[in-house]
């Protein structure tokens, strides 16, 4: 059962070739480069917001990548010490803002993700913005790029880039969280991203919350992210995102981005907790959000796209074939392991289906009793009903009996005597 559902899957089918290196430079040609000439050159600026909390490592790294990436001079940034824990990141954040005239907010308590975000919203009014993990490491001309595809078209909400572990933008192995490939530091990686993919974009479901570029008029008419609902984080940009799309906005990947991501610096603890009940949220406020996600992981439209990464890894560095041969083993195993997953829910729901029948037709026989009871308990209320008349039928005729002795001599004679005895 299991062969044949992957014989039968497209992603599957991708997988199954994915190992030959012979096909690598054949996806080269599979998508054109979109020309850059019709971008508006009169967009706004961008203001990027980096929520910092913990870690100082993670976020000395980040702040540092940022300050060397080549920023556009009408950028801004606005580093958020969301009451940092450690007194060493809310002193390095100070230090960073000072030498390079970085904005600093420091809240007076701590807001959370969520509210911290929302917050930075409001402070450039009429900037772009690009919402950065401080667990990230950004790459030479990052924002150029980001804010070159968000351009392109006029309907395009929000961008977000490639990444090492962005679930549905990840690379090498998708959709997983991975390591940087060996001998490939972000700078490099980003480099053959740019020289394989340059120009190029796909519509995805949703953003992921890890870097995400968001023009200022889709967020004036989507609104800020809900802090009641999502709380201390996860799962924010996937609703925001959905209430966007509703509007008509579209969410894409740039292609020819790619940005490090740690993943979970300021809440690896806490995480698996939290996106669970994300999980749980977006399902109540968007039904049909895992069966979306669920489609375009079948479909895999960023498998091209990886591929060109692949041969361009390949064309510099013949010695990764082993490498990326081993990263596609993994990509198909992922694949396997989701239809498993799949095929395991499907028994789940079927044992479910068959309970609920069988609960279905106790309630049926429960229902063929109690119509029973009640026909049952309609005659005898009937048979009841017959009597009383019955009784009080009687009843009238013994008091109708009863008065006519009253009435009668005899009887006037022996109340007479019965007074006097």
């Amino acid at each position: 059962m299991l062969q044949s559902r992957v014989a039968s899957c497209p992603a599957c089918e991708r997988a199954s070739t994915a190992g030959s290196l012979f096909n690598l430079q054949a996806t080269l040609d599979k998508v054109e480069p979109m020309s850059t000439d019709s971008i508006d050159r009169t967009v706004p600026p961008v203001s990027v917001v980096i929520p910092v909390y913990r870690d100082l490592q993670a976020t000395q790294a980040c702040l540092r990548s940022v300050v060397d990436s080549g920023l556009p001079d009408d950028t801004t940034i606005t580093i958020i010490d969301d009451m940092s824990p450690e007194e060493a990141v809310s002193e390095y954040c100070r230090e960073v803002a000072g030498k390079f005239g970085f904005k600093l907010i420091s809240n007076e308590e701590n807001l959370g993700f969520v509210r911290t975000a929302n917050k930075g919203f409001t402070l450039s009014p009429e900037a772009d913005i690009i919402l950065l993990n401080s667990d990230t490491i950004v790459p030479h001309g990052w924002v150029q790029r980001l804010q070159a595809c968000a351009y392109r078209e006029p309907e395009l909400g929000t961008v977000t880039p490639f990444s090492n572990n962005g679930t549905i933008c990840s690379y090498p192995v998708f959709p997983q969280p991975n390591e940087l490939p060996l001998t490939w530091p972000t700078p490099e990686l980003d480099r053959v991203f740019q020289l394989a993919n340059a120009g190029l974009y796909s519509e995805i479901p949703t953003a992921v919350g890890f870097c995400m570029f968001i023009k200022r008029s889709c967020l004036n008419q989507t609104g800020p992210f809900n802090e009641e609902k999502f709380g201390q984080g996860y799962g924010e940009e996937c609703d925001f995102s959905l209430r966007a799309s509703a509007l008509g906005w579209k969410h894409v990947i740039a292609a020819d981005v790619f940005i490090y991501h740690e993943g979970g610096a300021s809440f690896a603890s806490e995480s698996s907790e939290r996106k669970r009940k994300a999980d749980k949220v977006m399902d109540e406020l968007h039904p049909d959000y895992h069966q979306i996600v669920s489609e375009f992981l079948q479909a895999d439209p960023l498998y091209n796209f990886r591929m060109r990464v692949d041969a361009a890894r390949i064309a510099e560095k013949p010695s990764d074939c082993s490498a990326i041969l081993e990263e596609h083993f993994r990509y198909s195993q992922s694949i396997l392991e989701r239809v498993a997953e799949s095929q395991q829910a499907m028994v789940q729901e079927q044992k479910q289906r068959l309970q609920l029948e069988k609960l279905l037709d106790d309630c049926r026989r429960e229902f063929q009793e109690t119509d029973r009871s009640l026909a049952e308990s309609d005659s005898a209320l009937l048979e009841a009903q017959k009597m009383l008349l019955e009784s009080r039928k009687y009843a009238n005729q013994l008091l109708d009996h009863i008065k006519g002795m009253e009435q009668s001599r005899s009887w006037r004679y022996t109340q007479w005597m019965r007074r006097h005895q």
